[in-house]
C-alpha cells in the first residue's frame, strides 16, 4: 500500500530442507504465503507434501534440517504460533471418551475459553447437533470435521489467521466439503490457508495457488488453474493424466450449500 510499510508475509520459509540420514525428504525450499491465499500442496505419496506442511506448522517436532520459518516476519515460537495458526493432521488422534464439544474446546487452550467461538466452529462444519456426542460414536468423516472445528475455534478472532490442513477432506462427503471450503475462503479474506490434497481436481477448484511436489522438490508453483494441468501432473505423478469433463465436484456457494437440482 502506497505511503505505508508493507506487512510481512503471514508465513515465510527460507531455504527449509529435511533430511533423515542420507535421505532427503525435502530439498531446500523457499516460499512466502500472504493474506488472501489458499495454497494447495499436491503430489504423489512420498513427494514431501506432509513434510513441508508440518515444517510450516512447526508441529510434532518437525523442524527443518536447514533453513528457517518465519511467522509474520518473526522467528517461529510455539507460544506465538498458537495464537495465530492452527494445524489439522491427516489422522487426528482424539481421546474417544471426549465429546465433540470438548475436543473443539481444546482448540481454545492457548487463547482462553470462548464458548461462542466453539459454537461457531461446530456450526460451520455442520456438527452443532452432534456437539454432545462422544467422538467414538461419530463416523470417520465426522471426526475429521471435529478436528477442523477445533482448528477453526483456535484461530477465531486472530487478526491474520493461518490454517494448515493435511488431507482435511478424507472421508468427508461432498456436501460437507462444500461447507468447509466456504469457511476456508472466509479465513483467507484476512489470513491464509495451506492444505495438502491428493485430489488435484479438487485442489484446482478451491485453491488460489498450487505447489506441485515430486521427490521432495517443488516442480511447479503458481495460480492453481494454470499449474494443475494434465501436462504438469503427468510429470509429477510419472503417469499420463488427462483433462476430463466427467469429473464431479461439489457446487460451492457463499453459504456452503449445494446448489439445488
Amino acid at each position: 500500500m502506497s505511503g505505508s510499510a508493507r506487512e510481512a508475509p503471514i508465513i515465510e520459509a527460507c531455504g527449509v530442507a529435511k533430511r533423515y540420514g542420507a535421505f532427503e525428504a525435502l530439498a531446500p525450499t523457499s516460499l512466502t504465503i500472504d493474506v488472501g491465499e489458499i495454497v494447495a500442496i499436491v503430489g504423489a505419496n512420498g513427494s514431501g507434501k506432509s513434510t513441508l506442511l508440518r515444517i510450516l506448522a512447526g508441529v510434532g517436532g518437525e523442524r527443518p534440517s536447514e533453513g528457517a520459518v518465519r511467522l509474520e516476519g518473526k522467528s517461529w515460537t510455539r507460544e506465538a504460533a498458537a495464537r495465530v495458526r492452527a494445524f489439522v493432521p491427516q489422522r487426528p488422534d482424539v481421546a474417544a471418551d471426549f465429546t465433540a464439544r470438548e475436543v473443539v474446546q481444546l482448540g481454545r487452550f492457548a487463547r482462553g475459553i470462548d464458548e461462542g467461538a466453539v459454537d461457531h466452529a461446530l456450526a460451520i462444519v455442520g456438527l452443532a447437533a452432534r456437539a454432545n456426542r462422544a467422538v467414538d460414536t461419530l463416523s470417520g468423516g465426522e471426526r475429521q470435521r471435529v478436528a477442523v472445528a477445533r482448528a477453526l475455534a483456535q484461530i477465531d478472532g486472530a487478526k491474520r489467521p493461518l490454517l494448515l490442513l493435511d488431507e482435511p477432506f478424507s472421508g468427508v462427503d461432498p456436501g460437507e466439503v462444500a461447507r468447509v471450503v466456504v469457511a476456508l475462503r472466509d479465513i483467507a479474506r484476512s489470513g491464509a490457508v495451506v492444505l495438502s490434497l491428493h485430489d488435484p481436481g479438487l485442489a484446482r477448484l478451491i485453491a488460489t495457488r498450487a505447489l506441485v511436489l515430486r521427490e521432495g522438490r517443488v516442480l511447479f508453483d503458481g495460480p492453481a488453474r494454470e499449474v494443475l494441468t494434465a501436462a504438469n501432473l503427468s510429470i509429477a505423478y510419472r503417469h499420463p493424466m488427462i483433462e476430463s469433463a466427467e469429473w464431479l465436484a461439489p457446487a460451492i456457494g457463499e453459504k456452503g450449500t449445494m446448489d439445488p437440482c
